[in-house]
């Protein structure tokens, strides 16, 4: 446990240790195996405070998601997309909004999810052709999304869209808050990886909303108050990143240990030591990379450089991690009755999970060679 931490916090993550190595990983391969919504283990995040540790400084918070995704990235995705709506209403909502909105969404009554992708536009979210247009007292709204996670499951879903009402350096869309019986799940979506929970396409198909569902009182301002989200759901990413490649390193530690080969324990092969010493030199770098941007984050403003450059080496990191123990672990790595399997499909998420590595190299890269971010944030 970090030194640095307050009591509270220390025992905060205590538990969650506890309730990954007691809770999560007994059950989390009989779950993904059968595809089957952990609804106990949701219920338990509930209860251990997951559903308002935003709330919490931003390092306490990734650490504990990482502690989870050690346990089982299906998790993740649950808590990731929650928060990151609870951070938007908690910067950018009313008073009113808050009131309304945050005491059950912070003491784990209600979960909530993010409703940003479309058919077609992939980590391009100034492509949003879903629409809200006002209409009387309020806002009728047609939209079609996509890969929204936990859409089945979810009490309420923070939706963006369309209203073309243009601020300076904004591409015209606005977030609003829905209720779960105003959306229709289209389909379920089939995935390589994190198979206990859905991944959805939804419609939404004329309807209207009271004025007060919009983020804010004035609309135009939801892609920056999305970017702003965003920054903190990279964090998350990143930190379960580390998680599961720490998962993966430390299997792969226990397979070499137990299987001899060629009259030694495979574990005494010196190739095999350095493959391990490479893993969990590049995880800790990973992990250290998520902490130093989980901190200049929580200082405040906006660090879209340094949340971007922990979530796409903690992903790289995470799936080297999880070929490298499939690797390790010889013949057993390539069944579904062992872990190693299951790791690297769900760690093939991370490439492409809040915004797709490439994109993110190209947003770092851009910055860098323009001047924008100042060089001494290395």
């Amino acid at each position: 446990m970090q030194q640095d931490l307050s009591e509270h916090d220390q025992q905060f993550l205590a538990r969650i240790t506890q309730f990954v190595d007691e809770e999560v990983i007994p059950q989390a391969p009989e779950l993904d195996a059968s595809g089957s919504y952990p609804a106990t283990l949701v219920k338990r995040l509930r209860e251990l405070g997951l559903f308002a540790a935003s709330g919490r400084p931003l390092p306490v918070y990734c650490l504990a998601l990482e502690e989870i995704a050690r346990g089982w990235l299906s998790l993740i995705p649950v808590v990731n997309a929650h928060s990151s709506s609870v951070w938007t209403l908690k910067h950018y909502g009313t008073e009113e909004q808050k009131r309304d909105w945050l005491p059950a969404l912070t003491s784990g009554d209600k979960a909530a999810c993010l409703g940003l992708t479309e058919p077609g536009g992939g980590s391009d979210l100034q492509n949003i052709s879903s629409t809200a247009r006002p209409n009387g007292d309020g806002w009728l709204i047609d939209g079609h999304k996509t890969f929204i996670t936990h859409a089945d499951h979810s009490d309420a879903m923070m939706v963006l869209l369309r209203t073309d009402h243009r601020v300076p350096g904004q591409p015209g869309l606005s977030l609003f808050m829905l209720h779960r019986d105003e959306w229709e799940v289209v389909r379920k979506l089939p995935k390589l990886g994190t198979k206990g929970i859905e991944t959805c396409e939804l419609r939404i198909n004329g309807l209207q909303v009271p004025k007060d569902r919009l983020i804010g009182t004035v609309p135009g301002h939801g892609f920056a108050q999305v970017m702003d989200a965003l920054e903190v759901g990279r964090l998350a990413v990143a930190a379960a990143a580390v998680g599961v490649g720490r998962s993966a390193l430390w299997n792969a530690v226990e397979s070499v240990r137990a299987r001899e080969a060629f009259g030694q324990t495979v574990s005494d092969m010196p190739a095999v030591q350095a493959q391990l010493a490479e893993t969990a030199n590049t995880l800790a770098a990973a992990k250290a990379l998520t902490n130093a941007a989980a901190n200049a984050k929580q200082a405040g403003g906006r660090h879209d450089l340094e949340t971007s450059s922990a979530k796409v080496f903690a992903a790289d990191a995470a799936v080297k991690a999880s070929l490298t123990a499939m690797e390790l672990a010889g013949g057993n790595g390539y069944l579904e009755d062992n872990r190693f399997a299951q790791l690297l499909r769900d760690a093939a998420l991370f490439l492409a999970g809040e915004g797709s590595n490439g994109v993110l190299n190209a947003l770092i890269g851009h910055k860098i060679s323009h001047g924008t971010k100042d060089l001494a944030w290395l």
